[in-house]
């Protein structure tokens, strides 16, 4: 490989939002009114905020690293994994995962299975414990996360902690962290 056509290329795990979209499609289950994961399986996939769906297999399965399920009743993560198993052709693939705006109250262990995961919504959801963090460190690839809008936003230094626990991190709530916040982050020892 030439030292231009490198320079030029932008590696899987820095890609942004508007990047993973050119790849491919998201799968859109997002106002769906669903309270379980299990009632997402047979739901159809919009298409009105991407303007196209992604390539479906012959076993119903969809070609896509982006998974939307914003805006439901979800108030678990709980069956995630059977669910992207359904849904998804290849689901250790999964990059994009947006749970924004459910109910949830807890990350579930669940999550630790998509160690490719680059971006992660949480945000507008229920999440109290700052601990259920801990679940997201096996994620090393996990590069933006947003969790403003749940009750542990409220927790003294929660910024600091998440930057410090999740240092691979590279924009937290849509905000990017700085090298400062880092060296900062391991003052902000909670526990």
């Amino acid at each position: 490989m030439s030292t231009n056509s490198s320079q030029n290329h932008i590696s899987d795990y820095k890609r942004n939002e508007q990047q993973e979209m050119l790849v491919a499609p998201p799968l859109d289950l997002s106002f769906k009114k669903a309270i379980t994961m299990d009632d997402l399986m047979e739901k159809r996939a919009q298409v009105i905020r991407t303007g196209k769906a992604p390539i479906r297999t012959l076993k119903d399965r969809y070609i896509t690293s982006t998974l939307w399920l914003s805006n439901n009743l979800l108030s678990s993560m709980e069956g995630l994994q059977r669910l992207a198993d359904r849904v998804l052709d290849n689901p250790v693939y999964l990059s994009w995962l947006d749970l924004s705006f459910n109910e949830i109250n807890e990350i579930g262990e669940e999550i630790e299975k998509f160690t490719n995961l680059k971006i992660l919504y949480l945000h507008g959801n229920k999440i109290a414990n700052i601990t259920d963090i801990l679940k997201l460190r096996k994620l090393q690839n996990l590069r933006s996360l947003t969790l403003h809008g749940n009750p542990i936003e409220d927790i003294p230094c929660y910024r600091g902690y998440i930057v410090h626990l999740l240092p691979q991190l590279l924009v937290l709530d849509f905000s990017p962290v700085i090298a400062a916040e880092k060296k900062k982050g391991a003052a902000h020892k909670i526990f």
